[in-house]
């Protein structure tokens, strides 16, 4: 009996589990609750499900196969994650407020926190596997489910699950788009840029130096470095609607904001202020090289303003791109005949975990669940549940021989 995608995905998105920052402190919330209900919609559909704790434990990470695997074939490994960013309600969908982890369905589209960013990825990949065992097919590869956490900081699951030892032929990162296969993936480096300064009263300013208002000259002139990211052209695609016809380099500031030792009051002058950024690398670019870029313009602004500042990585990981031609158009020719007609190719804008399969030197594509507009991150996150369905029968259409 085919997967019920609505009831497993519904049951998944209801799990908060969360990841996020305090400061410099990692927070993961309610990770084993989500594996052990992966665990337990794969097992009750008749699949195995192997269970690894990594990272002492806080990431735990199922390894889900047919219950036969076929012997002797090259395997492919299809790869998601049940960790989610932090959502805060209601959401207002059509006029009615809802809870993001109180899942509903409207127009074909499973609204929650997750159902798009990366549960819909889980459930499709475990519905493709049911099909097939139910099918009976002879299979062309031994498919293989990976579902892990910490995808959304920095990828610690999947970077401990390979440094265990664990390998395959070939990888799908099913985190990712349906309107197209993806032959890369932008690199990405986040950080805080922190200023600092001299505390004061706000009546006396001569008498201090203002972290706030040396931050914003200092993000003045950062917005030059953010014009020549954008300047940076790389020979992979951009996803379809960009507004740049192949993939380009991005700097954003996110976060502005005063540390926790300094008070936030009108009539105070703070001795600290931070700016929290985000950099998008070409799939092929240099991340050292790209880092070093950074620093070195930030430190010649700090110089210029005779401002004093310390710029903190909290997170790197570099792109990638696809190596094996032949792996690619047998996973575009598959997608095409799931959809029912020819899909393009391009690289991802964002940032997955293809980056370290692609260091351990295993051929790596992503094509999954999450189209365009699905609001991942943000508020309103849905799921078209048709992506679902075509990812299933991608998956029949890829493995079967």
């Amino acid at each position: 009996m085919p997967l019920d995608i609505v009831q497993a995905l519904s049951e998944l998105v209801k799990i908060p589990s969360e990841v996020y920052y305090v400061e410099n402190k990692l927070v993961r919330k309610h990770y084993r609750e989500a594996a052990d209900a992966v665990a337990r919609i794969a097992e009750s559909n008749g699949l195995k499900v192997e269970r690894i704790d990594l990272e002492g434990g806080e990431i735990p990470t199922l390894i889900i196969t047919l219950p036969n695997p076929p012997k002797s074939k090259p395997s492919v490994a299809f790869v998601s994650h049940y960790d989610v960013v932090p959502a805060k309600g209601p959401w207002k969908i059509d006029g009615e407020e809802i809870d993001p982890y109180t899942p509903i369905v409207r127009d074909g589209k499973l609204y929650g926190r997750g159902a798009a960013d990366d549960k819909s990825g889980i459930v499709a990949s475990i519905a493709g596997l049911v099909d097939l065992k139910e099918s009976g097919a002879e299979l062309a590869y031994n498919p293989v489910v990976i579902v892990t956490g910490d995808e959304e900081v920095g990828g610690t699951g999947i970077r401990r699950l390979l440094e265990s030892g664990a390998r395959w032929d070939h990888v799908v990162i099913v985190d990712s788009g349906s309107e197209y296969v993806s032959v890369g993936a932008s690199g990405v480096v986040e950080g805080w840029i922190k200023v600092k300064g001299r505390s004061g009263h706000a009546g006396y300013p001569h008498t201090a130096s203002n972290a706030a208002e040396n931050l914003v000259r200092v993000l003045g002139d950062l917005m030059e470095f953010k014009a020549v990211r954008g300047s940076k052209i790389s020979r992979f695609p951009s996803p379809p609607g960009s507004p740049v016809p192949y993939v380009w380099g991005r700097f954003t500031i996110n976060i502005l904001k005063l540390p926790p030792s300094e008070p936030e009051k009108h009539n105070r002058i703070p001795g600290e202020a931070w700016a929290g950024f985000d950099m998008r690398l070409l799939p092929e670019e240099d991340l050292e090289e790209a880092i070093r870029e950074l620093l070195s313009t930030i430190s010649s602004i700090a110089m210029k303003h005779g401002v004093t500042l310390e710029t903190t990585i909290l997170g790197k990981q570099k792109g990638w791109y696809s190596k094996n031609q032949a792996f690619v158009q047998k996973v575009v020719t598959a997608a095409s005949k799931a959809r029912g007609g020819n899909i393009g190719i391009a690289a991802e804008l964002g940032g997955n975990d293809g980056s370290f399969f692609d260091e351990y030197g295993m051929d790596v594509i992503a094509f999954g669940t999450i189209r365009e507009g699905t609001n991942i991150h943000s508020e309103g996150e849905f799921v078209y549940l048709e992506d679902i369905e075509l990812f299933r029968k991608f998956m029949v259409e890829f493995l079967k021989a």
